[in-house]
């Protein structure tokens, strides 16, 4: 379950006299915890425990493990009040009841009572502040007595007290800690730590002096070790771009215990100083400190004099192996609509009336919106850092996305700044060829060793050169592969593996020149020590898991949780954040403490170590994928769902079931058509890469992406890819294996739709032949093409041919399918439809209502095919002149579909577009450019700007605005309509033609 479970006790003790100010700010800091912290109460009642009694605060106090220990919450107790040191180690609080000199009968023996608690209670990590006198024998007590069962079970314990041993005056410790609270600190990360208060509390409260103590994985250190035992949401950090987001953890780490160096400061002001070039990119090698550089433009008040305020980088993300185009656009969407006036009601708009040139979700949610308030003055600057780390179809959509923002000149208010490994290529793109680059390098060996030389326990090195030559030595492994076994270092990276790990280091291991990966493998052993034995053994899977999720902080924790269940480890959430707590700088976290934790390895370079680890420990990454996959299924929550969306097929292929990573594909679907196509787009290459360029699956997936740009309207684009398609499965499957004729049936059915119906007529006459040949007269799919083949012949103009054509089909069909099969009903729908464009109306209305009776018999009312019985009985009820009667019907047939199919069915979308022309054409224009500027937005959105159907209403917004006097703005609306469908479609298909006839006719209307 899970949680922060919070105690605050304020305590007067009569024996004692009356403080005066406990009740007040124990109800304060309860307020602050419970309010901004989001602590819930520890015990059945709302709000502090006031003034109890010694046996009351015992009572207190074991209800409060008790519901941690159940949930496995993580558990706070404060004490507002006296407290009394009786001997060394012996603190006690006191109730209200107690005496002036207590004993553990008539009062709270600090050291006790929380040992024996500790000992009976699983908490996920514990959180101690007393404001109190002489509480400086109860931090000497916790160090020696709480220490040893912590360290048995791998437990987190922060500890701040208000004073040592002398007094604690008026409230100060807890009146500082809620003034910090307020005002917050602007040299701290994302959240308030224990550790944070420590200075405040001493500036302010100059008579005492705080006393600190942490605990974690049997280690006692200097600095609160676990983020996730955070107090409250640090204030000073509302104006960052990643403030409350997911990435805020990440950048917390980047920056903890951060060395300003000459360097780094230069090239800081390089990049602010090259603000004018729309496109920056910070290079370097792999931890070089390019993540660290941008994380300090995101939190500038971490370097003195840095001559940007926090508002100058508008919206980070830090992208990673999970990065979807979807999960990118959504999260710069996030933090534009909280940072930048006017955004989320641009974003909106964007919804309502969409612009004609977009094509995909990143320009839906981001780029058009910026595009409408390039007016504004504003300047936005986006930071996209890691942009080598996405899949590669990934990497390809946010690559042409950053070329757009920073070259279109409606986004001329637009910054970016991007950061990439050196030697990826990935900066080679011609796409980022406009790019202003800035080169980071390797910090020097002698600040790294300064940074690293007060963390050995052992003192300085015998010899301090041997270490800055060791140093040296690991920045200088320059891979050329990011897989192999010595894969750079990288500075900062380096410095914060080597703080945690330096009294582990020897002067004979430097003298040796260990290297990365026995650095990995001392962080590991280092934890392994520290860790229960049942959590231990758990560790080699832990990390395998971290490893095949990848890096940075992507893995939901509730996913981890059901993986390691999946491989026979029952952790649950506490045991599982000791695990990460333990293993330090190698494992990053977001959100830490949270229910919408996530984690995920610090950086790629220590990702050979960890193989190397995982192995020696028994852990085979295969399984591990194959355990996140399971977890995915198993989890039905949204955060699993995006996660799926970014990382399930990545994880399938690993282990090679491309059947599954397919059924993902599928489940991943929306009901958006350019949104498929760029799904599909994404995991292409990672097909090609897995399975090589002629699996049967890699072509399925190049299938499915030619499929969906089709229907998303770029029906160019989509025959090239399946003449391509084509070629390759008759070079691998032979021309008459059933996925060579399913191509040829699409290449056929597009070439039609874009207008080229000669050329699909052929393709149709050999395919059908074929078909029959190999599957037989009766084959569905040879009746499929026969059917395909007759509406070809009724597009070329042989309406009579098409009307025999498919009253033979109709006969096969009936005779094969039977009369009520849907395939039956099709084809009398169609031989009724061109029946009626041939003349002969009073028959095809007669058909039908017979088909619209049967239809009703054999699906339902609320059937597709009885609706579409219905849509076309309507058409040609118009067709014989009863328009009224037919828009009465086409009313209630948009009714029926909107409560069936839903609003965004292309069917529904059909019948709005029907019903605004027959306004039109009774005479009521303003309504029906009302309905179709509407029908354009929705048709935008859901199939896209290249699709035929927009296209359509487009031209008939354009006419029926000409019709309604407006001449200039339907020419002009006409003439970028052309040029779209002159690239998407082509000269030849009929929604080009037809539009170039209608501007010609209107531009002579307007010469008249």
């Amino acid at each position: 379950m899970g949680g922060r479970l919070a105690l605050v006790v304020g305590s007067e003790c009569a024996a004692l006299g009356e403080l005066g100010f406990t009740g007040e700010l124990a109800t304060g800091l309860y307020a602050s915890l419970t309010g901004a912290g989001g602590w819930r109460s520890a015990t059945e009642d709302d709000g502090p425990v006031l003034n109890p009694t010694a046996a009351q605060l015992v009572t207190a106090v074991d209800a409060a493990f008790e519901a941690a220990g159940r949930r496995q919450a993580t558990l706070l107790l404060a004490f507002i009040g006296h407290g009394v040191a009786t001997n060394a180690e012996d603190f006690y609080l006191l109730g209200h009841d107690s005496p002036a000199v207590p004993n553990s009968h008539n009062a709270f023996h600090l050291t006790q009572e929380i040992r024996e608690r500790l000992d009976q209670s699983a908490v996920d990590g514990l959180v101690v502040l007393v404001d109190a006198c002489e509480t400086g024998q109860g931090v000497i007590g916790a160090a020696r007595r709480w220490t040893d069962l912590l360290a048995q079970s791998a437990g987190r314990m922060e500890m701040l007290v208000a004073a040592g041993d002398g007094p604690a005056f008026s409230g100060c410790f807890t009146r500082t800690m809620l003034s910090t609270f307020d005002d917050g600190l602007p040299l701290r990360g994302e959240n308030l730590l224990p550790a944070d208060l420590v200075d405040p509390i001493a500036g302010e409260c100059v008579h005492q002096q705080p006393q600190y103590l942490s605990f974690t994985s049997g280690v006692s250190v200097a600095h609160g070790a676990d983020p996730g035992l955070w107090l409250v949401p640090n204030t000073a950090r509302h104006r960052d771009a990643v403030s409350g987001r997911s990435a805020a953890g990440f950048v917390d780490q980047l920056t903890r215990g951060l060395l300003v160096t000459p360097d780094v400061r230069e090239h800081l002001d390089t990049i602010v100083d090259a603000g004018s070039n729309r496109l920056r990119v910070v290079m370097g090698p792999a931890g070089a400190g390019k993540s660290t550089l941008l994380a300090m433009l995101i939190r500038p008040s971490l370097v003195e004099g840095l001559a940007v305020t926090p508002e100058y980088i508008t919206a980070a993300v830090f992208l990673t192996a999970a990065s979807s185009i979807e999960a990118v656009a959504a999260e710069l969407a996030a933090q534009l609509s909280a940072r930048v006036p006017g955004f989320a009601e641009a974003a909106q708009a964007v919804h309502v009336h969409l612009a004609r040139d977009e094509f995909d979700i990143f320009d839906l949610s981001v780029r058009h919106p910026l595009a409408r308030l390039s007016t504004s003055g504003r300047r936005v600057t986006l930071v996209l850092d890691g942009l080598n780390q996405p899949q590669e179809g990934t990497r390809r959509l946010l690559i042409s996305a950053i070329a757009d923002l920073t070259r279109r000149h409606d986004l001329r208010h637009v910054r970016v700044i991007v950061g990439i490994r050196d030697g990826t290529g990935v900066e080679d793109d011609p796409a980022l060829a406009h790019m202003y680059r800035i080169d980071v390098g390797e910090p020097a060996a002698d600040d790294i060793a300064t940074v690293v030389g007060s963390a050995r326990g052992t003192g300085a090195p015998a010899d301090p050169a041997d270490w800055v030559n060791w140093i040296q030595s690991l920045l200088a492994e320059t891979p050329t592969d990011a897989e192999g076994p010595h894969v750079v270092s990288g500075g900062w990276l380096l410095a914060r593996m080597l703080l945690e790990v330096a009294p582990s280091i020897t002067d004979g291991a430097v003298a040796a020149g260990i290297g990365l990966d026995r650095i990995v493998a001392l962080r590991v052993d280092a934890a392994l020590r520290g860790l229960y034995p049942e959590t231990a053994g758990a560790t080699g899977t832990f990390l395998s898991i971290m490893v095949a999720a990848g890096v940075g902080p992507v893995l939901p924790i509730e996913l981890l949780d059901a993986a390691l269940t999946a491989r026979g480890f029952d952790l649950h959430i506490a045991r599982i954040r000791d695990i990460t707590v333990a293993l330090g700088a190698l494992v990053t976290r977001s959100r830490p403490g949270t229910p919408r934790e996530s984690l995920g390895v610090t950086h790629s370079a220590v990702l050979p170590g960890l193989r190397a680890e995982c192995v020696k420990l028994g852990a085979e990454l295969e399984d591990a994928h194959r355990a996140i996959v399971t977890a995915i299924k198993q989890s039905p929550g949204d955060r699993a769902a995006d996660y799926a969306r970014g990382s399930a097929v990545r994880h399938c292929l690993a282990y090679r079931d491309s059947a599954s990573a397919l059924h993902f594909l599928e489940l991943l679907q929306t009901t958006r058509a350019a949104d498929n196509r760029d799904l599909w787009a994404a995991w292409v290459p990672a097909f090609v890469e897995t399975l090589g360029p002629d699996h049967p699956d890699t072509l399925t997936t190049r299938s499915r992406e030619a499929y969906h740009r089709a229907e998303s309207g770029d029906l160019v684009g989509a025959i090239s890819d399946f003449e391509l398609l084509l070629a390759d499965r008759l070079r691998i499957l032979g021309p008459d294996h059933p996925k060579t004729l399913g191509t040829r049936t699409n290449l056929a059915t597009y070439r039609a739709r874009c207008g080229d119906y000669i050329g699909a007529r052929g393709e149709y006459k050999r395919l059908v032949s074929d078909q029959r040949r190999l599957l037989g007269p009766d084959d569905p799919d040879t009746l499929r093409t026969r059917n395909d083949l007759a509406s070809n012949r009724a597009d070329l103009g042989d309406l009579a041919g098409a009307i025999a054509d498919f009253e033979l089909l109709r006969l096969d069909r009936c005779r094969v399918l039977g009369p009520d099969d849907p395939q039956t009903l099709r084809t009398r729908n169609s031989l009724a439809y061109w029946r009626g464009e041939n003349g002969d109306v009073t028959g095809a209305r007669t058909e039908f209502e017979q088909l619209l009776a049967d239809s009703l018999r054999i699906f339902g009312p609320d059937h597709p095919a009885t609706l579409a019985a219905r849509n076309s009985l309507a058409a040609f009820r118009a067709r014989s002149g009863d328009l009224a009667g037919a828009a009465t019907e086409f009313t209630h047939l948009l009714a029926d579909r909107l409560r069936v199919l839903g609003p965004d069915h292309p069917d529904t979308l059909t019948t709005r577009s029907t019903l605004a022309d027959y306004h039109a054409d009774t005479g009521n224009l303003p309504d029906a450019i009302v309905e179709l500027e509407q029908l354009l937005a929705d048709r935008l959105r859901v199939l896209g700007p290249d699709h035929p159907d927009t296209f359509a209403t487009r031209n008939d917004l354009a006419t029926r605005q000409a019709e309604n006097g407006d001449l200039p703005r339907a020419i002009a609306d006409l003439e970028v309509l052309l040029v779209a469908e002159l690239r998407a479609l082509g000269p030849t298909h009929a929604a080009t033609i037809r539009t170039q006839t209608t501007l010609a006719h209107w531009r002579a209307q307007l010469v008249k």
